[in-house]
This record gives C-alpha cells, sequence and structure tokens, in this order.
C-alpha cells in the first residue's frame, strides 16, 4: 500500500517519524514523506492512506491540516496523530493521541484502525463477489427454463 505520512516536527522530535516510517515499511508499504512542496497533492492523490502527524512546539501544524483537507478532497482514508497536549478544536476529524515518551501504543492503534478497515474492504469485495455469484446463478437459471420453454412450443 502507498502510505503518504506529512507531518509538524522540530528536528530533536524525528524519532516518532523514524519510528513510524520503519513499521509501515515493515508491513510491506511504500511510504511517500510530506516534504512542504507543490508535489505533495500529487504524492497525497497516488497514495491509498494518509497519516499526519502534529506535535505539541512545530510551527508547520497548519500545513499538516492544509494536507488533511488535500487527501479528504480526494476521499483518501486517513488519520492524524496529535501529540498530548494539542488542542484539537475540530470534531470532524479522525485522530489518535499520542504521548512523545511511548510513541509505540499509538502506531499499533494506528495499525489495528487500518487493518479494521482493510478488513470490512475486504468482507465488502466477498459480498460483492458473492451476490454477482447469485445473480448470475437466477440468470442461467432463467434462461436454461427459457430454452427450455421455446422447445416445448
Amino acid at each position: 500500500m502507498r502510505v503518504f505520512v506529512s507531518y509538524s516536527f522540530i528536528d530533536k522530535e524525528l524519532y516518532l517519524l523514524t519510528l513510524l516510517v520503519s513499521k509501515l515499511k515493515e508491513k510491506g508499504n511504500f511510504v511517500q514523506l510530506s516534504d512542504s512542496n507543490y508535489l505533495s497533492e500529487n504524492y497525497i492523490y497516488n497514495t491509498e492512506f494518509f497519516v499526519g502527524l502534529i506535535t505539541n512546539h512545530s510551527h508547520s501544524i497548519n500545513d499538516v491540516f492544509n494536507e488533511w483537507q488535500i487527501a479528504e478532497k480526494f476521499n483518501k482514508n486517513r488519520i492524524l496523530l496529535i501529540e498530548e497536549g494539542v488542542n484539537v478544536y475540530r470534531n470532524d476529524i479522525k485522530y489518535i493521541r499520542f504521548n512523545r515518551n511511548n510513541p509505540d501504543a499509538a502506531i499499533r492503534q494506528l495499525f489495528q484502525e487500518n487493518d479494521k478497515k482493510a478488513e470490512k474492504k475486504s468482507t465488502l469485495t466477498e459480498d460483492i463477489v458473492k451476490v454477482g455469484a447469485i445473480i448470475a446463478g437466477i440468470a442461467a437459471v432463467i434462461s436454461l427454463l427459457g430454452g427450455e420453454n421455446s422447445k416445448k412450443k
């Protein structure tokens, strides 16, 4: 899966970003990091999942929210990891709180959320295939019955 990671960090906080990217790659994901340029919109468009990281004491929180809105515009699966202490004034966004001293718990929760979405998507695909098979079976029976009726005439 292609994952876009947008972040609001100062240099000394890159531990969480490094940890998240390594965990995503361990799971076989291709990860594109935000680099605050005009290509971000294109990168977001070409990914399946958007992760935003917001920390205290950052000057680029608005950049993350802007990229969040781009992901929303493209109807991408998206979630924010927001450090404890950052005020969130919107109720319409999905986020996971993380503790700077123990970010592993939030990353595990992120993967659990993503796995649930993948499971639901897989179940939905299976249901669609089953319904398609049933419809095809009904069409075949109708076709056979129609052929039998024409033979009787």
